[in-house]
Protein backbone atom coordinates (compact mmCIF):
# COMPACT_ATOMS: atom_id res chain seq x y z
CA UNK A 1 0.00 0.00 0.00
CA UNK A 2 1.33 3.34 -1.17
CA UNK A 3 0.61 5.68 1.83
CA UNK A 4 2.39 8.20 0.76
CA UNK A 5 0.11 8.49 -2.81
CA UNK A 6 -2.67 8.11 -0.10
CA UNK A 7 -1.53 10.91 1.48
CA UNK A 8 -1.55 13.16 -1.12
CA UNK A 9 -5.04 12.46 -2.43
CA UNK A 10 -6.15 13.63 0.89
CA UNK A 11 -4.55 16.30 0.61
CA UNK A 12 -5.46 17.14 -2.97
CA UNK A 13 -8.98 16.39 -2.07
CA UNK A 14 -8.99 18.55 1.54
CA UNK A 15 -6.84 21.45 0.99
CA UNK A 16 -7.82 21.98 -2.96
CA UNK A 17 -10.30 20.41 -4.65
CA UNK A 18 -13.05 18.48 -2.33
CA UNK A 19 -15.48 18.67 -5.83
CA UNK A 20 -13.00 16.26 -7.58
CA UNK A 21 -15.22 13.80 -5.43
CA UNK A 22 -18.23 15.75 -4.70
CA UNK A 23 -16.95 15.66 -1.26
CA UNK A 24 -18.61 19.02 1.33
CA UNK A 25 -16.01 20.57 3.75
CA UNK A 26 -17.83 22.68 6.01
CA UNK A 27 -16.40 26.58 6.41
CA UNK A 28 -13.60 25.71 8.75
CA UNK A 29 -12.48 22.76 6.53
CA UNK A 30 -14.19 19.73 8.34
CA UNK A 31 -15.13 16.70 6.08
CA UNK A 32 -17.28 13.58 7.07
CA UNK A 33 -15.11 10.90 7.34
CA UNK A 34 -17.57 8.37 6.36
CA UNK A 35 -18.76 10.31 3.23
CA UNK A 36 -14.78 11.02 2.19
CA UNK A 37 -14.51 7.20 2.29
CA UNK A 38 -17.51 6.57 0.33
CA UNK A 39 -16.58 9.56 -2.02
CA UNK A 40 -13.27 8.58 -2.74
CA UNK A 41 -13.73 4.82 -2.81
CA UNK A 42 -16.54 5.95 -5.69
CA UNK A 43 -13.49 7.91 -7.24
CA UNK A 44 -11.39 4.46 -7.25
CA UNK A 45 -9.50 5.55 -4.34
CA UNK A 46 -9.15 2.42 -1.85
CA UNK A 47 -9.13 4.76 1.69
CA UNK A 48 -10.76 3.83 4.30
CA UNK A 49 -10.88 4.78 8.31
CA UNK A 50 -8.10 1.93 8.29
CA UNK A 51 -6.00 3.65 6.09
CA UNK A 52 -6.42 7.34 7.35
CA UNK A 53 -5.79 6.52 10.80
CA UNK A 54 -2.71 4.77 9.07
CA UNK A 55 -1.68 7.78 7.52
CA UNK A 56 -2.60 10.11 10.61
CA UNK A 57 0.39 7.75 12.60
CA UNK A 58 2.66 6.63 10.48
CA UNK A 59 3.38 9.90 7.91
CA UNK A 60 6.49 11.94 8.68
CA UNK A 61 3.71 15.35 7.87
CA UNK A 62 1.01 15.22 10.42
CA UNK A 63 -1.07 17.14 7.72
CA UNK A 64 -4.62 16.36 8.79
CA UNK A 65 -6.47 16.54 12.24
CA UNK A 66 -9.23 14.54 13.65
CA UNK A 67 -12.27 16.09 15.36
CA UNK A 68 -12.40 15.05 19.14
CA UNK A 69 -15.71 12.53 18.44
CA UNK A 70 -13.31 11.75 15.51
CA UNK A 71 -16.06 12.02 12.65
CA UNK A 72 -14.61 14.63 11.06
CA UNK A 73 -11.18 15.12 9.48
CA UNK A 74 -9.31 18.13 7.84
CA UNK A 75 -5.78 19.42 6.63
CA UNK A 76 -4.34 21.27 9.04
CA UNK A 77 -2.56 24.42 7.14
CA UNK A 78 -1.90 24.31 3.21
CA UNK A 79 -5.47 25.25 1.81
CA UNK A 80 -6.35 26.84 -1.60
CA UNK A 81 -10.07 26.79 -0.77
CA UNK A 82 -11.40 29.45 1.70
CA UNK A 83 -11.62 27.58 4.87
CA UNK A 84 -11.11 29.32 8.29
CA UNK A 85 -9.26 27.49 10.47
CA UNK A 86 -9.84 29.30 13.61
CA UNK A 87 -6.42 29.84 14.65
CA UNK A 88 -5.30 32.24 17.56
CA UNK A 89 -2.34 34.29 16.97
CA UNK A 90 0.46 32.98 18.62
CA UNK A 91 4.30 34.77 19.24
CA UNK A 92 6.47 33.11 16.97
CA UNK A 93 9.83 31.53 17.49
CA UNK A 94 13.28 34.46 17.02
CA UNK A 95 13.90 33.20 13.46
CA UNK A 96 11.65 30.70 10.80
CA UNK A 97 13.23 29.13 7.27
CA UNK A 98 11.46 29.39 4.46
CA UNK A 99 12.76 27.09 1.30
CA UNK A 100 12.14 28.47 -2.20
CA UNK A 101 13.69 27.95 -5.78
CA UNK A 102 16.91 29.91 -6.15
CA UNK A 103 15.02 31.01 -9.49
CA UNK A 104 12.33 32.88 -7.27
CA UNK A 105 15.04 34.87 -5.05
CA UNK A 106 14.97 37.97 -7.06
CA UNK A 107 11.34 38.64 -6.80
CA UNK A 108 10.82 37.47 -3.41
CA UNK A 109 13.62 40.27 -2.16
CA UNK A 110 11.40 42.89 -4.68
CA UNK A 111 7.87 41.63 -3.44
CA UNK A 112 8.04 39.49 -0.25
CA UNK A 113 7.01 36.20 0.02
CA UNK A 114 3.11 35.71 -0.61
CA UNK A 115 0.79 33.29 -0.02
CA UNK A 116 -0.17 32.67 -3.75
CA UNK A 117 -2.66 30.07 -4.00
CA UNK A 118 -2.63 29.33 -0.78
CA UNK A 119 -4.18 31.25 2.41
CA UNK A 120 -0.76 31.65 4.14
CA UNK A 121 2.59 31.78 4.03
CA UNK A 122 4.38 28.49 5.12
CA UNK A 123 7.64 28.49 7.32
CA UNK A 124 9.40 25.97 9.48
CA UNK A 125 11.19 25.83 12.01
CA UNK A 126 14.04 24.08 11.09
CA UNK A 127 16.54 24.50 7.51
CA UNK A 128 16.45 20.84 7.15
CA UNK A 129 12.42 21.26 6.27
CA UNK A 130 12.58 24.33 4.53
CA UNK A 131 15.31 22.41 2.12
CA UNK A 132 13.14 19.66 1.45
CA UNK A 133 10.10 22.06 0.59
CA UNK A 134 12.39 24.69 -1.64
CA UNK A 135 13.94 21.36 -3.40
CA UNK A 136 10.04 20.27 -5.08
CA UNK A 137 10.20 23.45 -6.89
CA UNK A 138 14.28 23.28 -8.02
CA UNK A 139 17.77 24.12 -6.97
CA UNK A 140 16.72 25.10 -3.34
CA UNK A 141 17.60 28.65 -1.72
CA UNK A 142 16.80 28.57 2.28
CA UNK A 143 15.60 32.18 3.54
CA UNK A 144 15.63 33.07 7.07
CA UNK A 145 12.59 35.21 8.18
CA UNK A 146 13.28 37.34 11.45
CA UNK A 147 9.80 36.19 12.52
CA UNK A 148 10.00 37.53 16.08
CA UNK A 149 10.54 41.06 14.82
CA UNK A 150 7.73 41.14 12.18
CA UNK A 151 5.79 39.75 14.89
CA UNK A 152 7.16 43.00 17.14
CA UNK A 153 5.80 45.32 13.80
CA UNK A 154 2.24 43.95 14.18
CA UNK A 155 2.26 40.84 11.88
CA UNK A 156 0.25 37.60 13.39
CA UNK A 157 1.97 34.54 12.96
CA UNK A 158 -0.04 31.30 13.55
CA UNK A 159 1.30 27.60 14.37
CA UNK A 160 -0.29 24.55 12.22
CA UNK A 161 -2.55 22.64 14.57
CA UNK A 162 -1.65 19.50 13.34
CA UNK A 163 2.37 20.09 12.85
CA UNK A 164 4.04 22.21 15.22
CA UNK A 165 7.41 22.62 12.96
CA UNK A 166 4.82 24.57 11.13
CA UNK A 167 3.91 28.29 10.96
CA UNK A 168 2.16 30.29 9.10
CA UNK A 169 1.48 33.86 7.97
CA UNK A 170 0.12 36.44 5.47
CA UNK A 171 2.74 38.11 4.47
CA UNK A 172 7.10 38.53 4.87
CA UNK A 173 7.86 41.36 3.39
CA UNK A 174 11.38 41.64 2.31
CA UNK A 175 13.14 43.79 5.30
CA UNK A 176 12.62 40.60 7.00
CA UNK A 177 14.62 38.00 5.06
CA UNK A 178 18.38 36.88 4.40
CA UNK A 179 19.41 34.75 2.56
CA UNK A 180 20.92 31.59 4.06
CA UNK A 181 24.01 29.86 2.87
Amino acid sequence: MDLTAQSKFLSHVLRHHPESIGLEVDNNGWAKISELVEKAQHNGKNIDRDIIREIMQNSSKQRFILSSDRKYIRAGYGHSIDVDLQLKPKDPPENLYHGTARNNVSSIFADGIQAQSRNFVHLSTTIDEARNVGGRHGKPQILLVFSKRMSREGYDFYQSESEESIWLTNFVPPEFLETQS
